[in-house]
This record gives C-alpha cells, structure tokens and sequence, in this order.
C-alpha cells in the first residue's frame, strides 16, 4: 500500500471507525458477561461474598500530585494493594514501558493525548466501572470530563468513558494586573465584559514599558506551548477547524483566518508585547513574571488564581474572562490534566480502587479546598476556596465561564502535543531575526506538521 493510499484511507470516517473498534471495545464489558457458572458445593441464587481486590497497581505521575503519605493512607485503607509509583508524565517513557509488555496501570496525561491513544489501542474502556460506581457517579462528572469520553479517535466529547480529569478550568480567562493599567494612565478591564483579542493588543501598546530595548513591563503573556489549542479556539469561534476533516493536514497558508490569526500572535512577539525567542521571561516562565510585577496580563485558567497573588501582587490582581477572536464567548479547558487506565493493565479492579479514590476520594477533596483548579465532580465544586476578596472575585468570573459550556476541542489524534509548538516557537525565531518571511515561517510549520501527521497515519495503520 502507497502512502498516498494509506492517507486516504485514514481520511474515511468509516474506516477511522474500523480502526478504532477495537480501541471502543472494553476489555470488560461486565453489563454483558456471560454468567459464572455456580461454583460446585453452592446452591443456585446463594449469596457469594465479593473476591478481596489485590494487586499491585503502577501509576505513572508526579509526585507532588500524589504525595507519598497519600499513597501510604491509601494502602493502610485498602490493605492488599500496594501503587509502586513512577514519578513523572513521560509519554514517552510510557509508550516504551507499553511496548516492552510492562505499562503503568494509571498515567497522568492531558486531554490532547486522549484521540492519539485511543487510535493506538491503549485505552482501557472504564464504562461499566463509572456505570457501577458509588464515587465516581456519572451524572457528576463535571461537562470537561467530556475530554476523556470517545466514539472514535475523531469523534472525542460523547461515548465510552476512558478516564477524567483530576481538576480543570476554563483555560482561556486574563489576569491583569492592576498597577500596570494604573501607572499608563489606564482603565483596569471590566471583569463582566470580556476583551476582544484586537482589545488585547491595544491595551498591550498602552501598557507596555520600555527603557531602551530592556522590557520593564510586558503586556501580555499566553502559553506558547499551547499555541495550536488557542488556534484551534480562535477558529471554532467562526465554525472553522484548524485541520482538515479527516485530520490528515493542517491548513494554515489555505485559509485566510488562519492567516489572521498566526500573524496576531506574530505581530505580538514583533512588537514585544509578549514573550517570544528574542524577548525571553526574564524571570523564565510568564507566570512568575506576573507575580513578579512585569507582566500586565497573564491569559491562564481559573487554576492560576492560586497563585496569582504574591506578595507584590497581592490586592492588586482581577481575572477577567477569556477574550474573544470574533465576538462568540468561548471558555473551553485546553488541557484537561486527568488520568487514564491502560488498555493492557493485568488488574484492572485494584487500578479502578486507586482511580476511584485519587480522582473522588480524599485526595480529590484536597485538591478542590486547595484552590488549583475546578474540581472534576460538580457535588466537590463548592470546596473552591472564597474567603478572600479576589478568591470571590475569581469565582464570580469563573461561574460566569463555566456557564458558557464551551465543547471540548477535537485534538489531531496522528501528531504529539509539542508538534506544532515545537515548529512554531523554531519558525518564529527565524522570522522575527528576519531570516525568513512570515509566509516563509507559515509554510514550513504547516509542512513540518503535516509530516509529522503523515508519520503518525504511517505508524498507526502499519
């Protein structure tokens, strides 16, 4: 078969649907078992006592998400179980522990490695145990969990349950920092009104602070690392996709949209508005930068809030709604930071007891009264801290996001989260040192992921 050949058969639904049947397929269907035989000695219909979970359960993860003393509660509460704990996200180091016969029974991931992992058959269909849950109820499962549930690699949102979040948030709301409007003579934003983009932008120029070319105050900070997800947000808002239908390309150079919206974030680092390859954090990462006073706006999640405040920003920091690329109120999560099983784990009961209990039980709670997130089950949101007044501004500006109930994105489930960052962040370097065009710099991200893509389609149907 062609590559060409290959290609196309990816581009079919139908045949994206055969691919991933097995992926849909649970490896245990418990609504659909066939009956035990009645065991010899034991009368039909007599009552048998449930088989003790045990085991010993491998979750891949960072530690200071899962701390030691919770492990060793969890093990004195479930006594036969015992996590051997692998500390980090490592995707990679995931798929070589999968392909050496070992994985890890849990693994920590976010949302844009859910289409990937389900077109590689990796995921374990946890339906029928959310189905028979006490803990984790499926009617209270916050609407981001949509991020783990699937019909197919392309079809994420509805369907199958393959995992949740452990918290989230609308990933696209601004914090301003107040000082920065105040001393350029500024209004601070309207926390009911959200910004356009093009709002952004110009509250950028007028806040912004230079001496000389050293950067005293940056306007505005987003997540490069996310750049395709932001892409993807700014299109859907004009019922656009930054993909292909059958997700074998990306289209930037081929549609006029995309076009406007590379060249914004482009003219952002030009202008040094923003960070970028020749306009590095000077305190290595945007988020302390604004804790630090020398950034004005910092576009992350409601999580964001609790750290926000430091001791220089403190009583001086709003969050303002995500802002607006055409006029449509979008807030969706564009990470989704859950947990998943795997598809070949040797004990699925005793990874459902730890799943169950890290994502619904102690350590969940902790999670929602600590601030760093929306916790994932709607009876836990009302943990949120709101004791201090910017902790109950925060909210008032987070319910208002949560209400929007943006869909989740649909990831390219043929390519890895840093492909198009990676390609970006190289490109825009080139670029702003003038070594290449800006259409230069479009085209060679569009060609680099769009072999990245083929590759992926390569790997995946063999």
């Amino acid at each position: 078969m062609t590559a060409q050949e290959k290609t196309s058969k990816v581009l079919s639904r139908r045949d994206i649907l055969k691919l991933s049947g097995t992926v849909l397929a649970s490896a245990v269907l418990a609504s659909c078992a066939k009956p035990a035989a009645t065991p010899e000695g034991e009368a039909p219909g007599q009552v048998v006592a449930p088989k003790k979970v045990e085991g010993t359960v491998v979750v891949m993860h960072f530690r200071h998400e899962l701390t030691e003393d919770q492990e060793k509660q969890f093990e004195t509460d479930n006594p036969g179980i015992q996590i051997e704990f692998v500390d980090g996200s490592d995707l990679t180091r995931f798929y070589a522990m999968y392909a050496a016969g070992t994985p890890p029974d849990l693994v920590r991931i976010q949302a844009p490695s859910v289409p990937g992992m389900l077109a590689r058959k990796l995921l374990f269909d946890l339906t029928p145990y959310f189905q028979a849950s006490s803990v984790l109820k499926i009617d209270d499962l916050m609407a981001f969990n949509d991020y783990y549930k699937a019909e197919s690699p392309l079809k994420v949102g509805s369907g199958k349950i393959y995992g949740m979040c452990k918290d989230a948030s609308p990933d696209f709301t601004v914090f301003a920092y107040a000082p920065a409007f105040e001393d350029a003579g500024v209004p601070v934003p309207d926390d009911t009104k959200a910004l356009s983009y093009a709002g952004v932008f110009d509250l950028s120029r007028k806040v912004a602070k230079f001496e000389g070319d050293r950067i005293l105050m940056f306007g505005y900070g987003y997540e490069s690392g996310w750049i395709d997800r932001i892409w993807m947000n700014n299109l859907a808002e004009t019922g656009q996709s930054l993909y292909a239908e059958g997700y074998e390309k990306i289209i930037l150079s081929g549609n006029e949209e995309t076009r406007k919206i590379v060249q914004y974030y482009f003219d952002l680092a030009k202008e040094k508005m923003t960070f970028s390859p020749i306009s590095p954090s000077p305190n290595g990462w945007f988020g302390t930068d604004f804790t630090a006073g020398q950034l004005a706006m910092c576009q992350y999640g409601f999580w964001y809030s609790a750290m926000a405040e430091s001791d220089t920003t403190r009583g001086k920091v709003l969050m303002l709604p995500g802002p607006t690329w055409s006029g449509v109120r979008r807030d969706p999560t564009m990470t989704a930071t859950g947990m998943i099983m795997a598809k070949d784990t040797k004990n699925p009961d005793a990874a459902w007891k730890v799943f169950e209990w890290y994502n619904g039980g102690q350590p969940a709670i902790d999670r929602g009264k600590s601030g760093w997130g929306v916790p994932a089950l709607k009876s836990q949101v009302k943990l949120i801290p709101q004791e201090t007044d910017f902790q109950k501004q925060a909210n008032k500006v987070l319910q208002a996001e949560l209400a929007l109930n943006t869909p989740p994105l649909q990831f390219n489930p043929f390519i890895g989260e840093s492909v198009v960052s990676n390609s970006f962040s190289k490109n825009l370097d080139q670029a702003l040192r003038g070594d290449i065009t800006f259409d230069e710099m479009l085209k060679n991200i569009e060609d680099e992921t769009n072999a990245a893509i083929k590759d992926g389609i390569d790997s995946i149907m063999g």
